[in-house]
């Protein structure tokens, strides 16, 4: 496993932030009700330019953070999270609500950047005082599930989302 870093994304990633969308095809499997929407790069989709969204996510500084999460290596962009300070901050029912949204681009999963991804972000919860957090994923999204549990996730329950049609397992996971 190759060692990773967090960045706050700024102008100069936009380019690599929009490789990095562009990586995902359409036809993957969906982890959200909106099928453009990317965890990770959680509202980009609302925006006309990738400029446009980091305009926004500076204005949430205090409330969310976003990363990028970067390979030592070669300085690619191997993944995205976002961390949530408060869980309101995510849905409108606090049921499906979850501190930390994350993806690894799909020709880099399954080699264990996505756990190691996690532990860092973990760091920056503790950082802002978090003891535990909240992560949810599809029922569907098996190798997220493998993610959290492998970070020290406890499995709460699972939700049916009327609306969405979708079932979410709530996991709740220490930050140390």
């Amino acid at each position: 496993m190759e060692p990773l870093r967090l960045i706050q994304p700024g102008p100069a990633d936009a380019e690599a932030i929009a490789e990095y969308r562009a990586a995902f095809p359409a036809e993957g499997l969906r982890v959200t009700p909106e099928p453009e929407r990317i965890p990770g790069l959680d509202g980009l989709e609302a925006f006309p330019s990738v400029e446009e969204w980091l305009r926004y996510t500076e204005g949430q500084r205090g409330r969310i953070s976003w990363f990028l999460t970067v390979r030592e290596r070669d300085g690619r962009v191997i993944g995205c999270a976002c961390l949530r300070h408060r869980l309101e901050y995510d849905d409108d029912d606090p049921d499906f609500a979850s501190h930390i949204g994350y993806s690894i681009r799909p020709d880099a999963q399954g080699r264990g950047y996505g756990k190691a991804q996690l532990r860092l972000v973990l760091r920056e919860a503790r950082r802002l005082g978090l003891q535990e957090v909240r992560i949810i994923c599809r029922d569907l999204n098996l190798a997220s599930g493998r993610v959290i549990r492998g970070c020290g996730g406890r499995f709460v329950d699972a939700l049916h989302g009327e609306e969405s049609g979708m079932t979410v397992y709530r996991w709740d996971v220490p930050t140390a």
